[in-house]
């Protein structure tokens, strides 16, 4: 089971992000009975920060998950590669 979320978390990414040569730092916020859940992304030493809802960033994430998954089988079926081994590399590209 997860832990639910009751308080905002901070992460900061590992690596800097492009050209900024800084980290980004992610924040998860918990929603009320009439708000989702948010999300928040920054540059460390920054203000400015960057929200959207949850629900929203899962959608498009699932969205861009289906268009790359479609890709690959295109490339797959054109390169004459059978799905079951194409898939094999495709799942361990696309995994935590």
């Amino acid at each position: 089971m997860a832990t639910q979320l009751k308080k905002p978390v901070s992460r900061q990414t590992q690596r800097n992000f492009g050209h900024y040569g800084r980290p980004i730092v992610v924040t998860l916020a918990p929603g009320s009975e009439k708000r989702d859940d948010l999300i928040g992304f920054r540059l460390k030493g920054t203000r400015q920060q960057y929200v959207a809802r949850l629900s929203d960033i899962f959608r498009l994430a699932a969205l861009w998950h289906g268009q790359k998954l479609a890709t690959a089988k295109r490339e797959a079926r054109k390169n004459g590669i059978a799905w079951r081994t194409a898939k094999k590399t495709f799942d361990a590209t696309n995994r935590i």
